[in-house]
Parts: structure tokens; sequence; C-alpha cells
């Protein structure tokens, strides 16, 4: 497994290591080879904390779920683990356009030792805030709609003041701008979904941040990967480890470390 490894130093110092993953996207028993290797991977760096900011499954539904358990489970006796949900953890069927949560799931991962499902929902280790904000489906796949829901939910959510704030959030699109991050006193935004614009590593270095396409098939996005400053807050973008093989070979794949 050939993985670009990203180090960002932040300018505000975060307490602790961490590292970044995204946009797994386990669908069955097929993917396991795949997750032992990034496991291993994880077990090398040895971090404090391991952010997945979403798409853990590529569906609501998958097979074989009990081995995405024992794996989780592994990982979480590496560090301490923080998820949060993103698009695909709801797509029953897209084409159908049948979405919703498989909760039976959820709640296993949730019981996970060492390891904190956020759904719009906080929890305080040491001297860090970790924030999960979980998107309503409808901003991944309806292209005209009322932000309201999604400013509510925002605006819902527990900052600290007095700690350090991460939130992680799966698109970048409409929550890392400064509509939402002026005076939002989060000091860090650490995102996936993007797929780094499904832009070759060897562009990189001459389209700093931007991509080619986004998900929902806009082209020439500027927010897909890498670092990003938006008013006081800093903002990470995972281009994402995905099993899928066919996205692999599209976009750089990253495990990304934070110190």
């Amino acid at each position: 497994m050939k993985l670009f490894n990203k180090i960002y130093n932040l300018k505000k110092k975060s307490p602790k290591e961490i590292i970044l993953i995204s946009d797994i996207h386990y669908q069955s028993k097929k993917d396991i080879k795949y997750l032992d290797k990034l496991y291993l991977k994880l077990k090398e760096l040895n971090p404090e904390y391991i952010c997945i900011s979403g798409d853990l499954t590529n569906k609501a539904y998958i097979k074989d779920e009990d081995l995405l358990i024992d794996r989780l489970e592994k990982l979480s006796k590496i560090s301490k683990v923080i998820y949060a949900l993103g698009n695909h953890e709801c797509y029953i069927s897209r084409k159908r356009r049948q979405y919703g949560f498989n909760r039976d799931l959820l709640n296993k991962i949730s019981n996970i030792n060492n390891l904190y499902l956020l759904d719009n929902d906080n929890v305080i280790i040491d001297n860090i805030n970790f924030i999960g904000i979980t998107i309503p489906i409808k901003y991944y796949f309806e292209k005209k709609i009322d932000k309201q829901e999604l400013k509510d939910t925002f605006n819902k959510l527990k900052v600290k003041r007095g700690k350090y704030n991460i939130l992680l959030c799966h698109s970048p699109i409409d929550i890392c701008t400064e509509e939402y991050l002026k005076d939002a006193n989060i000091d860090l935004v650490l995102c996936g979904h993007m797929h780094g614009g499904v832009l070759p590593n060897f562009l990189r270095k001459k389209i700093k941040n931007g991509g080619i396409i986004t998900p929902e098939r806009k082209l020439f996005p500027k927010k897909c990967y890498g670092y990003i400053k938006v008013c006081d807050t800093e903002v990470i973008i995972s281009s994402g480890v995905t099993v899928i093989r066919q996205l692999r070979n599209l976009f750089v794949s990253e495990i990304v470390k934070i110190k």
C-alpha cells in the first residue's frame, strides 16, 4: 500500500500529536487486507489520537460488519479514536434515493472502548474538545437547498472556551468558510470527502489546494486537500485512504500527521 504521508506543523500548537484519515469506504471482507495494512501503518506511527473524518463505510448497510468492528477494536488499542460521520454512512440506495443511518452498526461502533463516535456531539479528552458535526444528507445530493438546517446544526455545537477545539467535519465545502468560522472559536477543522479533487500528485505543487472535480461533479474546486486558513481557524483536508481500487488509482492516498 503506497501512502502519501503529509506532516503539518500547526501555527496554533495542538496539545497532542494527531493522525487524520478519511474516506475508507469499507464494503466487505474483500477490503480486510487493505484495512490490515492501514492498521500496521498506524501502529507504526503510534499517535496519541486517530481522527476519522467520515465515510468509514461505503453504504449504511455493509457485508461482514463484524470484521470491521474487529479492526476498529484493534485500532482503538493503539490510541484514542475520534470518528465523525460522512455521507456514505447514510446511503442505502443512491439510485433510488433511499437514505438513512444503520443505527445498529453505529451503536456497535460506539460501544468500542477508546473510540468516540461524535454525531453532532463532543467529547473533552485531556485539554482538547473534539466536536463532530453530521452534515444533513441533502447537502450532498440536492442542487438547491435551504442552508438554515446546516446553520442550526452548526450553532448547536458545543465549543468550549479555554480548550483546544477540534471540529471533525466530513465536507469542507460549506463549513470551511468565513460565514461559519469567523468568531466560532474553533482552533482546527479536520475534513475529507473531496478525494483530493482527483488531482494527481505531480500536479499538487502547481495547483495548491485545488482540484479537477468534486464528488458533487463540480469542476475546478479550490478547497480539495492540504492546509488552509479561514479567519483564525486552521483547516486540514485529507485526500482519504479509500479501499476502492479505482479511486485509489485516481488520487493521492494519504495519512496526515498533525504535530
